[in-house]
């Protein structure tokens, strides 16, 4: 074992959020990494420390073993820091994809991906139509792919959009919070599933090939793509969970503490800067706002939330949705009547009912 001095340290950010840390490379969706922050008695941070970005020295070789320190409180270092490890990742190989049975093999894989796809297109066309064939036939579908991940984003459709069972009609929000979480059970990993939260942790920790790379090595490029996809999926999963969630904690106070958890467990992969759809975005904005309001009690944080929204977004379909919210928090805010009146002109303006003559 030898022991080796650094020329100078490489500098981790730290984030409070896990795919930031998970991504460090990622340098133009609006992120910030942690500043000063002073935590009262009582309270917590979570913080993830990013991998260094910067290039290490040419004698570190993969597996080799980097060590630093975490240090929260430069006065009080002696009890305030601990130790940091990161393992130097092994270098990309370029392998040569000429071989005759490799090509075979290609052509085979994507013979089944064409009659998986067909399956998946007649399951898809039985979404509104029967609920009883279509589990049927899903349920048949993921014992065949259980790692499919296009499998697992029709299931989540089916969650939000199919029929409601007989008589239950009044209670959609409830069954359909339970839906998506028999989705979200059946996406992990450790219950058979496709989706590995930590692996994709790992994975994202790591700077990702580059495309000279990534065109060289066809395993390489096939492993980037399919983490992208699942990281994608765990991350659609887990806003609808979080939001149905958040739509019935509003209404039953025995859900809060399903609500809080389902927030946090989104809150470590997704923020309204990395997600790419805007009626996501502000999906994700309204359930964030609504947390701040039914677990925090902060209204001031609730209201400042749609508010950037409405600032920040400019398109999507939903846009409505975030002044509805802010009606409702003002409601339940005293001194906020006249600003809820000035809202409610302005959605009159902005969304003119029309009364048609008989």
């Amino acid at each position: 074992e030898i022991s080796m001095t650094m020329p100078s340290a490489l500098s981790c950010n730290i984030y409070s959020e896990l795919d930031k840390a998970s991504t460090p490379a990622v340098k133009d969706d609006g992120r910030k990494p942690m500043e000063k922050k002073l935590l009262s008695k009582g309270s917590h941070q979570d913080i993830y420390v990013a991998r260094p970005t910067d290039a290490l020295p040419s004698w570190v070789a993969p597996g080799d073993v980097l060590q630093g320190a975490l240090v929260l409180d430069k006065d009080k270092e002696a009890v305030s820091s601990m130790k940091v490890l990161y393992v130097a990742p092994p270098k990309s190989t370029a392998k040569n994809g000429d071989d005759e049975k490799s090509e075979t093999k290609k052509k085979e894989d994507s013979l089944e991906d064409v009659v998986f796809k067909a399956k998946l297109g007649h399951l898809a066309s039985l979404r509104t139509k029967n609920a009883t064939v279509y589990k049927e036939i899903a349920t048949t579908l993921m014992d065949e792919r259980p790692e499919s991940v296009p499998l697992l984003t029709e299931m989540l459709t089916f969650a939000l959009e199919g029929p409601l069972p007989d008589g239950e009609a009044d209670n959609e929000d409830q069954v359909r919070l339970a839906e998506v979480e028999k989705v979200y059970n059946q996406s992990l990993k450790e219950n058979g599933g496709s989706i590995d939260p930590l692996a994709l942790a790992q994975y994202f920790g790591l700077n990702e090939p580059d495309k000279d790379e990534l065109d060289a090595d066809d395993e390489a490029k096939e492993l980037n793509k399919d983490m992208k996809e699942k990281r994608d999926a765990l991350k659609k999963i887990l806003l609808e969970r979080a939001s149905l969630c958040g739509i019935v904690a509003d209404k039953d106070s025995a859900e809060v503490s399903q609500f809080e958890k389902a927030v946090k467990d989104l809150k470590q992969w997704s923020s309204v800067e990395s997600l790419k759809d805007d009626d996501e975005k502000i999906k994700l904005a309204i359930t964030l706002a609504r947390y701040a309001r039914i677990c925090q009690e902060k209204m001031s944080l609730a209201i400042s939330l749609l508010l950037k929204a409405k600032k920040d977004l400019s398109s999507g379909k939903n846009l409505k949705l975030l002044d509805d919210e802010l009606l409702s928090l003002f409601d339940v805010v005293d001194g906020m009547s006249h600003v809820k009146e000035n809202l409610n002109e302005g959605l009159y303006y902005r969304h003119p009912v029309f009364k048609r003559n008989v």
